[in-house]
């Protein structure tokens, strides 16, 4: 008889596959296609991720660039200051008192003595202020090209660039107010977002004209729209503070 170990009697006791194995393997491959994705369920996550990421991007880069602004600003305002300081220690600071009809001629004077302080790199004192600032597409009160955007300077005004690129302009060169933009030329060019109004002050007050002054002060704040605040929330003296 055969052994109880030959070929045939082995496959009679070893089923190559039994009912209970493929039950088990249709289980499996069940559970397997219930947690695959599918390409639809891929894409529309994708979708998803995508839409939060612009609805949340632009602010992200927003706060990241009005931290630059404000530091940039406070850079500029202390230079600024330092600079007159030094004018004052020197003796430079010419008389600035305002006369009816012709303004205070000093005030351009005055500027221009100030630019020496900030190792410029580039001077518009010769009717191309547009040379050092950015005037057609960039705000600086300028009252001629009206609302909403206030775009525009005036070319015959003082402008000069420093050395770390920052670039400043005076609203005209018998009144104030200074400006300055933080970036350069750079975009946006938007009052209260990288460019800033500041004045001259004296004698413990705000007045933006007098005889000897000695100090500078920010522009107040605009929470309203104006042609020196186009977007209406310019924080010219709070972002100093800050």
């Amino acid at each position: 008889g055969a052994s109880e170990y030959s070929p045939l009697t082995y496959n009679r006791q070893k089923p190559a596959f039994t009912l209970a194995e493929g039950a088990t393997h249709v289980d499996i491959s069940r559970n397997n296609r219930s947690t695959a994705f599918t390409l639809a369920e891929v894409l529309i996550t994708l979708g998803v991720i995508g839409i939060v990421a612009a609805m949340t991007l632009p602010t992200v880069i927003n706060r990241a660039n009005e931290k630059q602004w404000k530091v940039a600003y406070k850079k500029a305002y202390s230079s600024m200051t330092q600079a007159f300081l030094k004018m004052q220690t020197n003796d430079e600071v010419l008389d600035m008192t305002f006369t009816e009809g012709s303004g205070a001629p000093n005030i351009g004077e005055n500027f221009k003595i100030m630019s020496k302080y900030f190792n410029t790199v580039k001077t518009c004192f010769d009717n191309n202020a547009d040379e050092c600032w950015v005037c057609a597409e960039g705000q600086a009160g300028y009252i001629y090209n009206g609302e909403p955007e206030w775009l525009g300077c005036k070319t015959s005004s003082y402008a000069f660039i420093d050395y770390s690129g920052i670039a400043w302009y005076l609203y005209s060169n018998i009144e104030w107010p200074v400006l300055v933009d933080v970036n350069g030329n750079k975009k946006p060019n938007r009052l209260g977002q990288d460019r800033f109004v500041m004045k001259f002050a004296a004698n413990g007050t705000n007045a933006a004209y007098m005889e000897s002054p000695d100090k500078i002060i920010p522009w107040s704040d605009f929470r309203y729209k104006t042609r020196w605040c186009p977007s209406g929330y310019c924080l010219y003296t709070t972002w100093l503070l800050e």
